[in-house]
């Protein structure tokens, strides 16, 4: 099944295969991270030095992710070269990813129901679109290994032996965290339902996930992040946040084995003092955090027209209707089929299995909603009891002799597989098309620009947000920001260069050192400039009217990129 979805993805992809043809900047800057890291820059300097100039941005990332990137490269490269080696790895590794998500669940549906359901739930993996999007070819970024994480952590939550079970659904969550905090809404979903075998008499299960969880956690901080940089940040896993789970961690294994012939609510209580002890070292340490908003220091300007357009950190009411309907549909026909599963199961075992999978996957369908980029995790754990409603669907459906209801039959393993195509293709039927905005990856063939831009002398380059990765991975260039919210000042600088007046730009590009600008005006970025500022710079250059302290850069037509070189005279 992973080779005929993978040879699928390959085949959709038309062929457009290189570091040009990017449809993330995450993804661009990630193999820039890798290339740099490669010529010499140090495991623990995560600088980019060709953003924001003179200083450059100290990124939020981590190593971890470059890992495979980079050994893949390596390995390739005596036998293909640098740009062939590349192109293997930004290619392999994402299916890599797929691979493992696939084999993971499909190894849960088996323990519980046997190979033809494990075969099914790794379809439901590729139907999974908030994920398997992640996984497809040329997405290095890390959401596809957190996906992963999550996984290996699910697996151990419903592992046989709560010791080893728990410590290695902590030890894969700790990697999670280290790769990016967005996995820290899952991680305390996952010591709540730890929290509540304690309730049972299964303290085990929370011992080891905490003790795993934060010993890791401290181990993975010193590895990748060393002790250079100990700033609290509120974007990173951070001296703050490991500090805080090693005291919970310590708390729950001091105390706990101590509580075991209590009542169980004395063991709550003693949890919840320990965490409010956790709360007062944030709230001591870095109270900017405790708002839970990683993007509090972002400027405003920055956070209106960037940060609120970001589709994938928007909620389920603010996506298009397919992507929307797979992010409820998919996870709701898992809790329907945990429910179905509770009520057929013929002990207490089997209740408990069902409704913690189903509080797990419901805790993780509630942050999917609020949080696109987060729905991947909840589609994903759904595909296990998805699968065997899938599966019963199909073998009613050949046992079933009435005609209408086979065609029901088929509409419902239809919806169960590709329920966001249904929804959007009724949408479409429902209502005339409308025209949908693209990226500038979409809209501009980079491909074709960059020769004649990688030509010119090397120099600093004012161009659009989403563009400025996909420039840094293709030229030899620096641009003034890119779509990254360490780099709040000089993102707002970019802003400020493409919303206001001509003469504004000018002396933004001067401070900044940029002789060259750069745009896609066909593109989304520049259109939403267009639009808020009918006047501005970008809506003058889209328009074709640049001002005269700046002369056209020759570029191949076909590709749709503009460029103008402030003149010397």
């Amino acid at each position: 099944m992973w080779g005929i979805v993978s040879a699928l993805m390959l085949l959709g992809s038309g062929g457009r295969l290189s570091p040009a043809f990017f449809l993330d900047g995450d993804d661009a800057l990630r193999l820039q991270q890798v290339r740099d890291f490669l010529a010499g820059q140090g495991w623990f300097d995560l600088h980019q030095y060709r953003i924001a100039p003179p200083e450059g941005v100290a990124m939020h990332w981590t190593r971890v992710v470059d890992l495979p990137l980079a050994a893949t490269i390596l390995l390739l490269r005596p036998l293909l070269g640098q740009a062939q080696a590349e192109i293997v790895a930004i290619v392999a590794v994402p299916l890599l990813s797929l691979l493992c998500a696939m084999a993971l669940m499909a190894r849960l549906a088996n323990r519980q129901f046997g190979a033809r359901v494990s075969i099914v739930a790794a379809v439901l993996v590729a139907a999974a679109i908030p994920a398997s999007f992640r996984m497809m070819p040329l997405r290095i970024d890390h959401h596809a290994w957190q996906f992963v994480l999550a996984l290996v952590a699910l697996n151990g939550l419903f592992a046989r032996s709560a010791r080893s079970g728990g410590a290695l659904a902590g030890l894969a969550l700790a990697l999670a965290l280290a790769i990016s905090l967005e996995s820290l809404p899952l991680a305390v979903i996952a010591a709540g339902l730890c929290t509540l075998r304690l309730l049972r008499g299964q303290g085990d299960w929370l011992m080891s996930y905490l003790a795993s969880l934060a010993l890791a956690s401290f181990g993975l901080f010193l590895v990748t992040r060393g002790l250079s940089d100990l700033a609290q940040h509120c974007d990173a896993m951070s001296p703050v946040h490991v500090a805080a789970l090693l005291w919970v961690a310590a708390g729950a294994v001091i105390i706990l084995p101590r509580l075991r012939k209590r009542p169980p609510v004395v063991s709550l209580v003693a949890l919840a003092m320990v965490g409010l002890g956790a709360l007062a070292i944030a709230g001591a340490a870095a109270p900017q955090c405790l708002t839970g908003d990683a993007f509090a220091a972002l400027d405003p300007l920055v956070r209106k027209v960037w940060l609120d357009a970001v589709a994938e950190g928007l909620p389920v009411w603010r996506q298009e209707a397919g992507l929307g309907a797979t992010m409820v549909l998919l996870p709701l026909f898992g809790l329907i089929a945990c429910l179905r599963l509770w009520r057929r199961a013929k002990d207490g075992e089997q209740r408990a299995l069902w409704l913690d999978y189903a509080l797990l996957l419901g805790g993780a369908t509630v942050i999917g909603l609020l949080v696109a980029r987060a729905s991947g995790v909840a589609c994903l754990f759904a595909a296990v009891p998805a699968g065997w409603q899938l599966d019963e669907q199909f073998t009613r459906w050949r046992e079933d002799r009435l005609l209408l209801r086979r065609l029901g039959r088929v509409v419902l393993m239809l919806a169960l597989l590709l329920p966001g195509v249904l929804v959007a293709q009724a949408m479409r039927v429902a209502r005339p098309p409308q025209k949908v905005a693209v990226t500038s990856a979409q809209a501009c063939n980079f491909a074709q620009a960059v020769p004649s831009l990688a030509r010119l002398q090397r120099q600093t380059l004012l161009a659009g947000l989403d563009i400025g990765p996909t420039l840094l991975v293709t030229t030899p260039h620096t641009v003034i920001a890119t779509a990254h919210h360490r780099a709040s000042k000089a993102m707002r600088d970019v802003l400020d260069a493409f919303l206001g007046p001509d003469d504004g730009a000018r002396r933004i590009m001067a401070r900044r050192g940029a002789t060259l600008v750069v745009i896609c005006p066909s593109g989304s970025e520049a259109q939403v400039y267009a639009r808020i500022a009918p006047r501005g710079f970008m809506a003058h250059l889209a328009a074709g009217k640049a001002p005269a302290w700046l002369e056209p850069v020759p570029l191949p037509a076909e590709s749709g990129v503009k460029a103008w070189r402030v003149r010397t005279r």
